[in-house]
């Protein structure tokens, strides 16, 4: 199960981000405007969006092993459709590729939840971690392979079936189990079959942890998209600009290991919210106000920490509010739908803000205010209460 959950991990995140640094290739064969490049990469982020709050029903009917090789098998069949079809196909492909994540997005909570009661923290630790190295590695190893190793961007994209087959492999033993095993009955807390649960919607601190995960994600995908960009404007160069946004991905690493393993060190979270918004803005300042390359590299260096930490306080929110596997699975499903959706939005909201007033300082304005209602949104969902039954 250990083995699964990580190298299932390995999967949600590398397949998206090695799609940036071979667009430039795509866009070249298939004649792509700028706008139909971008949906590239928001494709997936929309299908998070819409297909997450059914992830929960699916695993109910299906079971969780069942749900999680379903997940596989089509982030497989959009890797193949992506590269090896036409400009439809590339389109059609991410859209299941985007499909198959949501699913692995839903589920691994609720399996840690599940699986791993006693060291949650732990488990979403590894977790994170798994996701922020391999979303840097699928940025970082695409142009080596396509160009490096002349394989073409089609095949650079493909070597990722690799990955999903060993997976799927790893993840074989666990369809044995029958839907009794599922998540939303692996829990003697679980509400007994005659009295209908509260749908997870009409609670409070399920929409504070579901504004902390959206407001957090598009902060991250808003400064991916226009970290370098931003960059530049300051008299930067391009490769200064690309490893600045390398050092804001790989050193999230050490804050996505720390936060899982503090979080029980404390009666609730919200010290750990107000420490990280705080590095968060003073970070997103620095940039605003300085334009020499150490002031700019120190202000990467306070995001990444920042980010890094808030992805994984927002998944832990999951865990920690929820009474059992099935409310897990629930409120995963519910916080990850609106927060991919807050996601999809921003890069071209910033963008937008950008073409109006033709300086990126509006832009981090608006970081710094979503940075403040952040921490907000996390004051309530730190709190140590549980989602009502």
């Amino acid at each position: 199960m250990f083995l699964g959950v990580v190298f299932i991990t390995f999967n949600l995140r590398a397949p998206i981000t090695a799609v940036g640094s071979v667009v430039d290739m795509i866009s070249s064969e298939y004649r792509l405007t700028s706008a139909e490049s971008g949906f590239i990469t928001t494709l997936p982020l929309i299908a998070f969006a819409l297909v997450s709050p059914f992830v929960s029903k699916l695993s109910k009917h299906v079971g969780y092993g069942k749900t999680m090789a379903i997940g596989l098998l089509l982030i497989l069949l959009g890797e193949l459709v992506r590269s090896y079809t036409n400009n439809i196909g590339l389109f059609v492909g991410t859209a299941f590729l985007g499909i198959g994540i949501a699913i692995g997005n839903v589920l691994i909570p609720s399996i840690i939840k599940m699986k791993f009661p006693n060291s949650v923290g732990g488990m979403i630790s590894v977790y994170t971690t798994c996701l922020c190295i391999f979303a840097a590695i699928g940025a970082g190893v695409s142009v080596p392979l396509a160009k490096g190793l002349d394989l073409g961007w089609r095949n650079s994209l493909a070597s990722w079936i690799i990955l999903c087959l060993v997976s799927l492999a790893i993840w074989l033993p666990q369809l044995k189990f029958k839907p009794s095993s599922r998540p939303v009955a692996a829990t003697r807390l679980e509400s007994s079959p005659e009295k209908k649960s509260m749908s997870i919607w009409k609670s409070s601190t399920a929409w504070w942890v579901t504004l902390f995960m959206g407001t957090q994600s598009l902060l991250f995908y808003s400064l991916v998209a226009w970290l370098p960009t931003i960059i530049i404007s300051k008299g930067m160069g391009d490769s200064f600009a690309g490893s600045a946004a390398l050092t804001y991905q790989l050193l999230a690493i050490p804050a996505t290991l720390m936060i899982p393993i503090l979080h029980n060190k404390f009666k609730n979270q919200r010290g750990l919210v107000f420490s990280i918004c705080l590095t968060y803005i003073l970070g997103v300042l620095g940039l605003l106000i300085t334009s020499t390359p150490i002031c700019i590299l120190l202000s990467c260096v306070l995001m990444s920490l920042a980010m890094g930490g808030s992805i994984s306080l927002s998944i832990i929110f999951i865990s920690l509010r929820s009474p059992n596997a099935m409310r897990t699975a629930e409120l995963s499903g519910m916080s990850q739908s609106a927060g991919y959706l807050l996601a999809a939005l921003g890069p071209v909201l910033m963008g937008g803000v950008f073409d109006i007033f033709h300086t990126w300082t509006i832009a981090m304005i608006i970081f710094c205010v979503l940075i403040l209602f952040l921490a907000f949104c996390g004051w309530f969902a730190g709190n140590n209460v549980l989602i009502e039954e």
